[in-house]
């Protein structure tokens, strides 16, 4: 097998490979795509059940310790899990509605262009006809009058009885016209026949189609009722679901609020949902390319140096610049402080509960403590929410983790804030005053660090940095 073919055979191969690979068929994929949804729930209630037996065990007497909060805690998040699953079913049952509607529309079309066909086909095949009808009536009459006048016989015998030579040559020139004339009748009947053959299997086939299509538009409405059965169903489900997670959710911030009021150990409600959390990471990764820090240089220094000669004379000072290259020291290092100098105590750590990405300092009800810089840094985000993180700062530092990677930090629920966007601060220097603002049960600090990016993602327990 040359080189040549052997690509060829290659070629036709992957051609069979990727025909294969898309060869599955649309209800398999949605088959499968059911069978998993179908084993999440399952789990998901296997541990809604697990959580609720917890709860029951616990008793209406443990309702205000951390231990029944955290159980309710994790209840709501089986139940949001859920909510989740039933919008995703809600989205697939919608793609499916919106498909099987373009499909619908298709059909119509479809079914449109395929009746103008088959009309057009239909007066086709009768004017062809219709030519067919005169052409071949000539055709008989002709052999017919051939068959009347004896020329059935001998084109040979014909000739021989001519009379003379005169005669003989006038039946040969009428025998080769009428042959002629002949051929080109018989020629022609066979062309209007083999197109009417043709235009009649066209038109088969486009009667064919046009039953299949109407089949189709037919499987395709009643699916899409089928469907939008379905998504109804689906979206009262997940009405009522988020009703059950609103009404959970009020019951755990209340047992919440009045265990952190015996307590003092002040923190955050549990409902931030993941949408405010994706805008706080869009905030700050748009405040991030806004103060970008400008690109570093070496550093040069110019010399004037003076040379003398064998002589004794001496020349004009040349300058002579000099490049230094230093390596970072210890220094150069992220070292944090504690962001709330006066309570140091971690009173929620880090990952204390599921999206609690950073750790809390509760100033047991006192508002208005000195919230500072955890190092020195460029702060590039101030911003003002009455819901999730409240009045937060981000600041970028100037220093790095050992191994090089950026660091931020991020201070919420303030009171007041006393620095602005772009501003540089140092170490320790003041930068708000604590409150109680955004999803907080009381006043605290909360205090997140995030290295090798801006996002939540980025998180990391601050003890690692902190004293």
């Amino acid at each position: 097998m040359n080189k040549k073919r052997t690509v060829k055979v290659f070629a036709l191969m992957m051609v069979f490979c990727l025909l294969f690979s898309f060869s599955k068929p649309f209800p398999a994929v949605i088959a499968a795509e059911t069978s998993a949804l179908e084993e999440q729930k399952a789990e998901l209630e296997k541990k809604l059940k697990e959580t609720e037996e917890k709860l029951e065990k616990l008793g209406d007497e443990s309702k205000e310790t951390e231990e029944y909060i955290a159980a309710l805690d994790e209840k709501i998040s089986y139940l949001s899990k859920q909510y989740k699953l039933a919008k995703q079913e809600a989205e697939n049952i919608e793609k499916r509605v919106t498909s099987l509607e373009s499909n619908i529309k298709s059909n119509e079309s479809e079914l449109v262009s395929i009746k103008d066909e088959i009309k057009t086909l239909e007066h086709n095949i009768k004017t062809l006809n219709k030519e067919f009808s005169s052409t071949y009536d000539d055709y008989c009459k002709r052999i017919r009058a051939i068959y009347i006048s004896g020329q059935s016989g001998s084109k040979l015998s014909f000739l021989l009885t001519s009379d003379g030579l005169s005669n003989l040559l006038t039946r040969y020139q009428m025998i080769s016209a009428v042959s002629k004339q002949d051929g080109e009748l018989l020629e022609s009947v066979k062309d209007q026949t083999e197109k009417i053959m043709t235009v009649k299997t066209k038109l088969d086939e486009k009667n064919k189609k046009l039953i299949s299509t109407q089949k189709e538009l037919k499987t395709n409405e009643k699916n899409l009722k089928s469907e939008r059965v379905s998504l109804l169903k689906k979206q009262e489900d997940m009405a009522s679901r988020q009703a059950e997670i609103e009404k959970q959710q009020l019951d755990a911030n209340k047992l919440l609020k009045e265990l952190h009021n015996k307590t003092k150990k002040y923190g955050e409600f549990r409902d931030i949902t993941q949408e405010e959390l994706d805008e706080i990471d869009a905030d700050i990764e748009a405040a991030d390319k806004k103060y970008a820090p400008p690109p570093t240089t070496n550093t040069t220094t110019k010399k004037k140096t003076t040379t003398t000669t064998q002589k004794g004379d001496t020349t004009k000072p040349e300058d002579k610049t000099t490049t230094t290259t230093t390596k970072a020291s210890s220094s150069k290092y992220i070292k944090l402080t504690y962001p709330c100098p006066k309570y140091t105590t971690i009173t929620c750590a880090f990952g204390a509960y599921e999206g609690h990405s950073g750790c809390d300092f509760s100033t047991r009800g006192n508002v208005n403590q000195k919230i500072v810089a955890a190092e020195s840094g460029t702060v590039i985000l101030v911003k003002i929410l009455e819901y999730s993180y409240g009045h937060y700062i981000v600041i970028r530092h100037d220093k790095t983790t050992s191994s090089g990677e950026p660091v931020y930090t991020l201070y919420a629920h303030n009171n007041d804030i006393i620095v602005s966007e772009g501003a540089y601060v140092k170490k320790g220097q003041q930068i708000a005053y604590s409150g109680t603002t955004g999803n907080s049960t009381g006043p605290h600090c909360h205090f997140e660090v995030r290295v090798g990016g801006s996002r939540q993602a980025n998180a990391v327990n601050p003890e690692i940095y902190l004293p």
